[in-house]
């Protein structure tokens, strides 16, 4: 049998995740028969080059902690994903000690999947 979905336009991310998080602006995936709930599928953004953009080289207190540079870059750790999407890193483990990561200062808001 099939899995009935549908786009619940009466759910809204809002209500489950932060207003950081890169899934505040995706449609919500509900799995009636199953009575689960989703996200559409996350799309990475290109995020500009800016002038005004921070560099920062991982050391090793920050090694595998991009939680930690959102922290000390936004004084917030949920921007890691950004981070890590400006920065075309997509294992954790290639956040490492010795390399160089841009800061971006403006990024997009929105990340809906389409």
């Amino acid at each position: 049998m099939a899995n009935y979905i549908e786009y619940a336009s009466n759910l809204v991310p809002d209500l489950y995740v932060v207003p950081t998080s890169r899934y505040v602006n995706s449609r919500v995936v509900y799995y009636g028969n199953q009575k689960k709930m989703t996200f559409d599928t996350y799309k990475k953004s290109q995020i500009s080059d800016n002038q005004d953009d921070k560099y920062m080289l991982i050391t090793a207190g920050y090694e595998y902690r991009p939680d930690l540079v959102s922290q000390k870059a936004y004084f917030t750790p949920d921007y890691w994903w950004r981070i890590m999407e400006a920065n075309n890193i997509i294992d954790i483990l290639d956040f490492k000690q010795g390399i160089t990561v841009r800061i971006p200062i403006n990024f997009p808001r929105t990340n809906r999947a389409r």
